[in-house]
């Protein structure tokens, strides 16, 4: 079993660390790659060492973390919640829920980014908010988006990007979504919550690009959510990525009946947002 391997990658996960920084020139980063992965072991010098670096006693490296694992399936679960709340303006779900996140002890770097991250969605979500933000300010939660590599925060970071894609540039959010699509083109191997996230971000990016007249940008993430599996929890984001292409093709009938439709389902403040 490859425990000393698998603690140290959970560890660098925690501190928000690459493999460079984590080996801080104790060991090659080549070889550091292989003790995560169980092909090398790691000596006790070495690996004492590397722990000093990054200032873990060895007695935390080696307690049983049930706690830290408890605290991260709840701030996931809360996460999870956040995200659908934000994304339908539920201001008393989201000031609740952050509310519980700061209460959540020992407050690890995991939950310390997951924190950060619904604050950062509560006070942008507005676009007025985003438009006051200075060019200081933007380029930290652009740095913050991307400081940690965890699997379980993709989710947490696709959704954070979809929220704030009006930080940026068109230039830059239109590179940083076409990136986002080549590195997911093989939909049918995504995670379920992954593709919900990239198709908020699609709807959000298209929906930005639409009343900016900016229509040529829209037809790649349309076609992303076209590909997406026909799936009842990702019929919300392909029934609005076909209402932008009504409303694109000048198909103003079918873009109208989509909005009657969404509105006698109980969507409406999402239709309040959608430009007509």
């Amino acid at each position: 079993m490859n425990y000393i391997g698998n603690k140290l990658k959970a560890l660098r996960q925690e501190l928000g660390l690459t493999q460079t920084e984590m080996a801080a020139g104790v060991i090659s980063v080549s070889f550091y790659s292989k003790v995560e992965r169980g092909l090398n072991d790691i000596g006790v010098n070495d690996f004492l060492e590397i722990l000093h670096k990054h200032n873990v006693k060895p007695q935390k490296f080696f307690n049983d973390f049930k706690v830290e694992k408890d605290n991260r399936k709840l701030v996931l679960s809360l996460m999870n919640k956040f995200i659908k709340a934000a994304y339908s303006d539920n201001d008393k779900v989201i000031k609740k829920i952050i509310k519980e996140l700061q209460l959540i002890k020992p407050r690890t770097a995991f939950i310390k980014f997951s924190l950060l991250q619904a604050k950062l969605i509560d006070q942008t979500k507005d676009i007025n908010a985003l438009k006051k933000l200075d060019k200081s300010q933007k380029n930290k939660i652009k740095k913050i988006i991307f400081q940690k590599d965890t699997d379980e925060n993709e989710y947490h970071r696709i959704s954070l990007i979809g929220n704030i894609i009006q930080i940026y540039s068109f230039d830059e959010a239109s590179f940083l979504v076409n990136s986002i699509i080549r590195h997911y083109h093989n939909v049918d191997k995504l995670d379920k919550k992954i593709m919900i996230a990239l198709s908020v971000l699609m709807i959000n990016y298209i929906d930005w690009c639409y009343k900016e007249r900016k229509y040529s940008l829209c037809s790649v993430p349309i076609n992303f959510l076209k590909r997406l599996p026909n799936d009842i929890e990702l019929a919300f984001g392909k029934i609005l990525g076909r209402y932008y292409e009504d409303l694109i093709t000048n198909k103003k009938d079918e873009a109208s009946n989509i909005r009657d439709i969404l509105n006698k389902s109980g969507y409406e403040a999402n239709v309040k947002k959608m430009v007509k």
